[in-house]
């Protein structure tokens, strides 16, 4: 059995806040999926806000509370990286690349600016790609978790990590980080449950939308159905890239730029 699951609840119509402000109200398909989300994984509850955390801050909501369809565009658009294999080397390294590459920032900006920018910009960028194709953050939340999806053969890595910034310096997340190994069929077969689930909740959403008297929100109905069509195609195509991509990365460029990376690290400190 997978430890991987995408647990959503979409809020109802009337406690939906429109967008704008009076007497300019509207909404859209994408405001209409505001709610909860959260992600069981292995054991561990990602997006889940500490309790005491919480009531320091006076919220109520204990999970990510926000637009589930940002949480879906940033994920679903990495599944064309993370279909495609790793080497072993770099998916053994996944949970500390992000910190090292840190390392290795801090241990270049000693150098000239010019030469710096050229392999930052240039060579080493080619290096992050394979990193940062694979992951998304959480940029609408405080202290939002770092994401990253990396497959190597049959095996798939979750990895998470967030940022403290309170004053008592633990985090606002039961899982602040993480690091969880599934099989990819299972990570696969969970992505495209989650969708299925969601396409059917906002089917049911969009349908009460259209009934629904709206008086001073704007809400263009014709609209809105052809736009939970459109998205239900679109992100039905992102799901597809999971079975296979064309996507053909230079492994041996980028694990020589890692070696670099690291050489240079290890020099400076």
């Amino acid at each position: 059995m997978s430890g991987f699951k995408i647990n959503f609840k979409l809020q109802s119509l009337d406690k939906i806040q429109p967008f704008g402000e009076e007497p300019e109200l509207s909404l859209s398909w994408f405001g209409l999926t505001d709610g909860l989300l959260w992600l069981d994984v292995g054991g561990r509850t990602v997006y889940e806000y500490d309790k005491a955390a919480l009531k320091s801050a006076g919220e109520g909501a204990a999970y990510n509370d926000y637009y589930i369809a940002r949480f879906i565009e940033d994920f679903f658009y990495t599944f064309g990286a993370v279909s495609e294999s790793v080497p072993e080397e770099l998916y053994d390294n996944a949970e500390r690349f992000a910190r090292d590459m840190e390392r290795w920032e801090d241990s270049r900006y000693d150098d000239d600016d010019e030469s710096f920018k050229r392999f930052y910009l240039g060579e080493f960028s080619e290096m992050y790609e394979w990193y940062s194709e694979r992951s998304f953050d959480s940029g609408h939340l405080v202290d939002g978790p770092f994401i990253g999806c990396f497959r190597c053969g049959d095996r798939l890595k979750i990895v998470w990590h967030s940022d403290i910034s309170t004053d008592n310096g633990k985090s606002l997340w039961t899982a602040p980080d993480g690091s969880y190994e599934t099989e990819y069929a299972d990570f696969v077969k969970a992505v495209k449950e989650f969708f299925a689930e969601f396409c059917t909740a906002m089917d049911k959403q969009v349908e009460r939308a259209l009934l629904k008297e709206w008086g001073a929100v704007a809400l263009d109905k014709r609209m809105l159905k052809k736009e939970n069509s459109d998205r239900r195609a679109e992100l039905s195509q992102k799901t597809e890239l999971l079975d296979g991509t064309d996507k053909a990365t230079d492994w041996s460029k980028v694990l020589s730029l890692y070696a670099r990376m690291r050489a240079q690290t290890a020099k400076a400190t």
